[in-house]
């Protein structure tokens, strides 16, 4: 993901948790923005994938066999 504009993201959480972050971002050599902001994406898409998930799992499904069943007589 390329970000072009930033912007100001500001909460509370707890101590032991900012303490936690940093000395595992001083560990790894990584930047606690960097962390967080990974975190976030990470979540909304799984958040994301959830939600498509129960959308459509009530679709009829397609075993990978007939899939490839129907490649293989060139059906699409």
């Amino acid at each position: 993901m390329i970000m072009n504009e930033t912007a100001t993201l500001s909460t509370i959480i707890d101590a032991r948790v900012k303490d936690a972050l940093v000395s595992f971002c001083k560990r790894r050599g990584i930047k606690l923005r960097y962390l967080i902001e990974q975190a976030l994406v990470e979540q909304l898409e799984d958040e994301i994938d959830i939600e498509a998930y129960h959308a459509r799992r009530e679709e009829e499904t397609v075993s990978l066999e007939d899939v490839l069943a129907g490649l293989k007589n060139g059906k699409h």
